[in-house]
Order: C-alpha cells, then sequence, then structure tokens
C-alpha cells in the first residue's frame, strides 16, 4: 500500500488499514456504478429496460437478463458492448458475462 502509516512496532494504524480496504471498494464498485449508470447509452434504452450489469470482477462485467431473447441480444452484440463499456467508463472490461436474473 502506498502512502500507508506504519507505527514503529511495523504494525500499520487502523485508520491507514480502512483507508486502503475503502479504497480498493470503491475503485471496484465505482466502475459498476458507472457502467450502470451509463448502461441506456452503452446498449440502447430498449434492452437496457430488460437487462442489468450486476459486477464487475477481474475484468468480467455479469449483467442479468429477464427474457432469453435479450440473452441472445446481448450475445450477438457483445464485442459491441465490450468495446462501449471500455469507452464509457475507465474499467478494463474483457469479458461479458450473461445470466438470467432479476433486472
Amino acid at each position: 500500500m502506498s502512502g500507508e502509516i506504519r507505527r514503529k512496532n511495523g504494525s500499520q494504524s487502523i485508520g491507514s488499514v480502512i483507508h486502503g480496504v475503502l479504497k480498493r471498494a470503491q475503485q471496484q464498485h465505482g466502475a459498476l456504478f458507472d457502467i450502470q449508470q451509463g448502461w441506456p447509452s452503452i446498449v440502447g434504452k430498449g434492452l437496457a429496460a430488460h437487462t442489468k450489469p450486476v459486477s464487475v470482477r477481474n475484468g468480467r462485467l455479469t449483467v442479468h437478463v429477464d427474457r432469453p431473447g435479450d440473452n441472445f441480444t446481448l450475445s450477438y452484440q457483445r464485442t459491441q458492448v465490450l468495446e462501449r463499456v471500455r469507452e464509457f467508463t475507465q474499467c478494463t472490461v474483457t469479458e461479458l458475462v450473461i445470466r438470467a436474473g432479476k433486472v
């Protein structure tokens, strides 16, 4: 961790640990928030109404769909969706996982 505060005995202060944890969480969840906010622009309003980005981990964006046809549509547009996600956010997403789920 850069900028961490170490005590004389080599341990970190609890404030430093919490700061690091919150920073990592914000980076991870901030990307999902950005994608969710821009989802209608990324996939279009019609498709966005029946799909929802639910997680971003290790370069993998997981999207829930509530209709089987939307699974096919997202699969067919996979390359374009990934390109738009990368253009819209600072997140490096390389894989799109599509699952049936609540939107």
